[in-house]
């Protein structure tokens, strides 16, 4: 066991938490849920940038009413003391905001596969829903579906091959993740890169 395991509290989206705990939860014997991103140093390393040991007074963020939910995340002693313990409004939902954007990703790849190979919307919203832990509680179908309709792959042809429709949602997650350019994709999708 280990005698010191030093906490911030982070304010977060229940779907956010349950992402988090899913993902990197490391409970013992006192603690049944605390979070250590120290298995994802990019995101472990955004977080540390984020705390502070005064905790700024801002008001740019006053109530944080749609964050519902607090998770611990475990820090290492020695970030305790050299960058804080707390965490401002502000960070509290730039750092959810991020975390929020993995979560979305993996949804819109999910779901856009499965509606690829002819799954219907709702019951591959529901097969997601169980296979990674959201119930309606952490997040609700019809905030998933609002999410997809509003920012998910929408097919506009119905002939499309199956393979034709998979390179367009690769291409497109790519030109969002900002791998790809606008131009780009346009490119490869119209198969007008010269050689």
């Amino acid at each position: 066991m280990r005698k010191d395991r030093f906490v911030c509290w982070l304010p977060c989206k229940p779907y956010v938490k349950q992402f988090l705990l899913a993902n990197f939860n490391a409970p013992d014997e006192v603690w049944s849920e605390i979070v250590n991103l120290s298995g994802d140093k990019e995101l472990q390393a955004d977080f540390l940038n984020r705390i502070d040991k005064q905790g700024r007074y801002e008001n740019k963020y006053r109530n944080l009413f749609r964050y519902t939910a607090v998770v611990p995340i475990e820090i290492r002693r020695d970030d305790f003391y050299r960058y804080g313990w707390s965490i401002s409004n502000t960070e509290a939902v730039n750092f959810g905001t991020k975390v929020e954007r993995r979560i979305k990703q993996m949804l819109f790849l999910y779901l856009d596969t499965n509606v690829c190979l002819g799954v219907p919307l709702s019951t591959a919203i529901r097969k997601f829903q169980s296979k990674f832990g959201f119930n309606e509680d952490t997040w609700s179908y019809d905030t998933i579906r609002r999410e997809y309709n509003r920012h998910g792959y929408k097919n506009t042809s119905g002939d499309m091959t199956i393979f034709a429709y998979i390179d367009k949602i690769i291409l497109g997650k790519l030109s969002a993740f900002g791998t790809i350019s606008q131009k780009g994709k346009a490119a490869y999708e119209n198969n007008s890169i010269g050689y």
